[in-house]
């Protein structure tokens, strides 16, 4: 039996998410690095890949409009971290195509985020494209801009 055979995705506050945040994206830094702006807003979206009750894999979505693509209906994607141990299992790419058909049922047209140089691949085969040159985030590293039309 695979790992994906014992999981279950589904949707949660933040609270549940910070501590893989943390972990996997703020490594060294301050707990409160992992909270977002719009994490507590009504229309966010925290979905977790959990086995016997830990999250293993976890990422958030919210609306938020960008400069570089016109949208009727923009979602951000922020946190998208796997714990270290459940890597390479296929588990983001599970929780990724069923938050794909959450948003699609909320009409979002494209999902946009700013994509870690590790993570370039993970995205691209999930139907991203890069948009624009690679570009530094403070304390976090070279990113990219990345956008998906769903």
């Amino acid at each position: 039996m695979t790992i994906k055979n014992l999981v279950e995705i589904k949707r949660v506050g933040s609270d549940l998410i910070r501590p893989l945040r943390h972990s996997e994206l703020r490594k060294g830094q301050d707990f409160t690095t992992t909270c977002y702006d719009k994490d507590n807003e009504n229309e966010t979206i925290h979905i977790a890949c959990l086995s016997q009750n830990n999250v293993i894999s976890c990422a958030t979505f919210y609306p938020e409009f960008t400069h570089k693509l016109k949208s009727e209906n923009p979602y951000r994607l922020r946190g998208m971290a796997t714990a270290t141990d459940f890597t390479r299992r296929g588990l983001g790419t599970m929780l990724m195509k069923n938050a794909f058909k959450l948003l699609q049922k909320k009409d979002v047209d494209i999902i946009w985020c700013n994509a870690r140089l590790g993570a370039l691949n993970f995205y691209k085969k999930l139907g991203f494209e890069v948009l624009g040159d690679i570009f530094n985030i403070k304390d976090i590293g070279p990113h990219y801009y990345m956008f998906k039309k769903i």
